[in-house]
């Protein structure tokens, strides 16, 4: 691994491209994929990570069981917005033209796969395979459905996921990244996990909390091994490919950078996937999500890519913190385009390869967060663009805007529990 590398990542959504535009943006243009590839290449972003889709995909599948955005029955409370933006989706395969657009441009464009993220019943962001598998939904704590996530101790749900991701590489995309962001835990109390382990250790996980920390660990290391196996799988069905086409097709994940413990709880053994090399690349998000743990670090995640030669990239976020429940609305005041070069510089001189910048797509569209995107890839011109008083007197750092680059689901109502407490949100 090339310690002295440095690699800016776009991860971007179409969707969010059109969604969170500026108001000199247009609408829809017909080669929407193109003019936000454009965008990147404008700000230096020669590395991106396109959306694959959540529970709904967001190109032209032919997995008999996928749901695809544009090609479904549009939903009757549609607005004129969103029935355009599925029209684009329907219109054309936008990851076949963004590959299209980034072979010409000399691109590097991944595939990014939203890893649990079913949302509820009825939305329209829900796929058919989630809709129809009630049974397959996650469980929390106190026995209550989970319905936004599905349980990967089903072996049907790891397949499906992996189905995706490896129509993805068979279409052409030079990497795979999977976001574990969206949504932790990724794993939860599903019977498929409650009632092998009771089998295994005599007791009952969900009496457990932090309070009984180590065999709480053992609990969450024990279903962890579901999601372990899925990379464990997915690595065995890229091994033809990557043997046919002589060449790495890497697996980049995504990950809260709130350490090993909490990465554990989320149902994310980062060190055995390392151990194992199951991954070969580690991306970083400052995601406030587990009550208990509000430490975020990168060094960490540096020191144990290096132990095992892998590239991290360290959080960086161009949407800032949400306020109250989601919205889709983005909230200026809490954009500052100085914090955000900052966070970038400590990247680099913490030695981590480069940054991960979620939604990328707003980012390069928004005038004085595009020129700090600019410097970041250059860090002689970042630590210029980060020491320019003209530039510290312009974006001057206040309460509401100190935290920016952080990842914006980290809003309070998304905190979950794994101490003792209400176990509603319990861990």
């Amino acid at each position: 691994m090339d310690t002295k590398a440095w690699t800016v990542w776009g991860i971007s959504e179409l969707q969010c491209w059109l969604g969170h535009r500026n108001p000199t943006s247009n609408s829809p243009s017909g080669h929407d994929a193109e003019d936000c590839l454009d965008g990147h290449l404008a700000c230096g972003i020669r590395h991106v990570a396109w959306d694959l889709g959540r529970s709904v995909l967001a190109y032209h599948s032919d997995l008999p069981a996928a749901t695809c955005y544009g090609l479904r029955p549009m939903p009757s409370e549609f607005k004129a917005a969103a029935r355009a933006t599925e029209a684009i989706y329907r219109e054309r395969c936008q990851l076949r033209a963004a590959l299209r657009h980034a072979r010409a441009n000399g691109m590097t464009l991944y595939g990014r796969l939203c890893m649990n993220r079913h949302y509820n019943p009825g939305s329209s962001y829900r796929s058919q395979f989630a809709q129809n598998h009630p049974e397959w939904c996650e469980v929390g704590k106190d026995g209550w459905l989970d319905v936004s996530r599905l349980c990967y101790g089903i072996p049907e749900h790891r397949r499906e996921r992996i189905a995706i991701l490896t129509e993805a590489v068979n279409i052409g995309v030079d990497g795979l990244h999977l976001d574990f962001c969206r949504q932790p835990p990724m794993v939860r109390y599903h019977s498929a996990f409650v009632n092998g382990y009771q089998e295994r250790f005599g007791h009952d996980p969900r009496t457990l909390t932090l309070a009984q920390k180590d065999d709480f660990l053992k609990w969450c290391a024990y279903r962890a091994g579901s999601v372990t196996d899925l990379l464990r799988e997915l690595k065995a069905e890229l091994q033809p490919f990557r043997d046919r086409w002589q060449r790495p097709v890497p697996v980049q994940v995504r990950v809260p950078n709130d350490g090993f413990e909490a990465n554990l709880i989320a149902g994310l053994d980062v060190v055995t996937w390392c151990r194992e090399g199951l991954i070969d690349e580690l991306a970083l998000s400052e995601l406030r999500w587990l009550d208990e743990y509000q430490q975020w670090d990168d060094a960490p995640y540096i020191a144990l890519g290096r132990e095992h030669k892998i590239p991290v990239y360290a959080s960086s976020n161009c949407v800032p913190k949400q306020g109250g429940e989601w919205s889709g609305e983005v909230n200026p005041r809490g954009v500052n385009p100085l914090v955000l070069a900052r966070r970038a510089l400590r990247s680099h001189e913490g030695g981590a390869q480069g940054i991960a910048l979620y939604q990328s797509d707003t980012g390069v569209q928004w005038p004085g967060v595009r020129d700090a995107i600019v410097s970041m890839g250059n860090p002689q011109v970042l630590r210029s663009y980060v020491n320019d008083p003209e530039v510290a007197r312009r974006y001057p750092i206040t309460k509401e805007n100190a935290e920016y680059g952080m990842d914006n689901h980290s809003a309070e109502f998304a905190k979950i529990h794994a101490g003792p407490g209400a176990p509603h949100n319990g861990a």
